[in-house]
């Protein structure tokens, strides 16, 4: 499945995307109603190696062919290998596939025209030190893995690293294989290259480790930008720009690479910038911030350079995305905007990241008790240059085209009779299929003082859910789900 490209909807504007139509999934269903699994391919049907595929389809890892054959003794791709170690590692589906309002990761590399289904999980597996490209910015993904490569790539993904191992690659590796009884299955093999059925024999020998190694289930707090900062950035080392745009994905501004760590500062006021301002020597006069907030924002800044990467921005506080954006809301606080007023900054997660977006003076609408906030309820930001100009609930007075919750109406948790081939099935009777990019917050009964992101594999019988559709796709289907666990 090509992976969704847009981030937060932008005028009002959607990319329609192309997915089952729920009467289809339904029709699933009904056809394959004594398994809650995809069927497991034929030609492994009676083969050592049956138990491992059909664990790893069970668990969405691996599918057929579009034949629907497996094709054991095919040699496996780079592309492949990524997405077959990426997703025994269950990451978030919003670090690969992106969401409905956030683009799927991109990964850099030059050579993967054609290899859109795979750049999310490419991009994951550089991003988690299980792969690596090539000198000279490509990935080569059509390229095949060797068995070495593979079993590298797998002990990664759980946890071990050329440090932690030491020696001399590919024996580091292949010794710990042997020593945790990796090869099981596949050891009597003497093969170059591997082959689909070894991967994944050898993946669902490894399944354990690297379950336990990206045990996490839910993401915690990216960031805090709703509070002042101890540091001071150093505007003497940085190079301005007196307009500069960030990309779709928020990963370039003027085309530049932003780091991964990137600091971002806001200061100031957007018509005070140019080339010799002055900044403050006060500390409290600037806010840490997200790059999140910036999606295709043009805007002057000051920037650092380091290995031609972009590793610390100062922007205008009056600067930030445009549209609207969707999420849900963790706290309020007291603080004030770049001109000084007084505001309520709203603490959300949208689109699975954590920001801090400044209501415009005296907006009303925003609640603040958090038994209003964090029962589920999934809230719509009507946003100009980064501050919020109108908040609503799916029932409120929205401005987006889409925006319901398909759960049931007002502010109630349904439970989940059955999840299953993409359909959520409600003990109510209420049936929606979940698109696979969709974001997942999860709320902990236990506390319930805080939304993180999840993963869609929480949604299992017996948990409470509320979901809600905000694409205009003509597609009845949940692009965001509240979990209470």
């Amino acid at each position: 499945m090509k992976n969704v490209d847009e981030m937060y909807t932008k005028g009002g504007k959607k990319m329609k995307r192309q997915f089952k139509t729920l009467a289809a999934l339904t029709l699933v269903l009904a056809l394959s109603s004594t398994t809650a699994f995809a069927a497991v391919p034929a030609d492994v049907k009676g083969q050592p190696y049956e138990k491992a595929v059909t664990a790893l389809v069970e668990k969405g890892i691996i599918t057929g062919d579009a034949d629907g054959s497996f094709n054991p003794e095919a040699q496996l791709t780079r592309a492949q290998a990524c997405i077959i170690v990426v997703k025994s590692m269950n990451p978030p589906a919003a670090e690969v596939t992106g969401t409905a309002t956030q683009p799927a990761p991109k990964s850099g590399f030059s050579d993967l025209s054609g290899y859109g289904w795979a750049e999310g999980y490419i991009s994951y597996a550089v991003k988690s030190g299980v792969s690596k490209g090539y000198p000279d910015g490509t990935f080569k993904p059509g390229n095949k893995v060797t068995m070495d490569e593979f079993i590298t790539m797998v002990l990664r993904a759980a946890d071990y690293s050329d440090q932690t191992l030491g020696g001399t690659w590919p024996q580091n590796y292949t010794s710990k294989a042997d020593e945790l009884k990796l090869m099981e299955g596949i050891d009597s093999v003497a093969a170059h290259y591997a082959t689909k059925w070894m991967a994944a024999q050898f993946s669902y020998n490894a399944l354990d480790i690297i379950e336990k190694a990206n045990l996490q289930e839910e993401t915690p707090s990216q960031s805090t930008d709703n509070s002042g900062t101890n540091a001071i950035p150093d505007t003497s080392k940085m190079s301005y720009t007196a307009a500069g745009s960030f990309n779709d994905s928020m990963t370039a501004y003027n085309g530049r690479t932003i780091s991964n760590n990137v600091k971002i500062y806001t200061y100031g006021l957007k018509k005070d910038y140019k080339q010799d301002m002055t900044f403050s020597k006060k500390a409290s006069d600037y806010l840490e911030n997200t790059v999140y907030k910036y999606k295709n924002v043009s805007t002057p800044a000051f920037c650092q350079v380091e290995n031609n990467k972009i590793t610390t921005i100062v922007l205008p506080g009056d600067v930030g995305f445009s549209g609207r954006a969707y999420g849900v809301i963790n706290g309020t606080v007291k603080t004030v905007n770049a001109s000084g007023e007084a505001v309520t900054g709203v603490e959300t997660l949208t689109a699975t990241k954590e920001i801090t977006w400044l209501a415009k003076k005296n907006l009303s609408g925003i609640p603040t008790s958090s038994s209003s906030y964090l029962d589920g309820t999934v809230y719509e930001l009507y946003l100009s240059n980064g501050e919020i100009q109108n908040i609503a609930a799916a029932e409120g007075k929205h401005k987006g085209k889409v925006f319901e919750e398909l759960s049931g109406e007002g502010s109630d948790f349904v439970e989940v009779e059955s999840y299953a081939d993409g359909v959520v099935t409600t003990t109510g009777g209420k049936m929606f299929a979940v698109k696979d990019n969709a974001s997942v917050y999860v709320l902990n009964k236990a506390d319930a003082d805080e939304y993180k992101a999840g993963r869609a594999s929480s949604i299992k019988a017996g948990v409470e859910i509320r979901a809600y559709d905000i694409s205009d796709d003509k597609e009845n289907s949940a692009d965001i789900i509240v979990i209470m666990k």
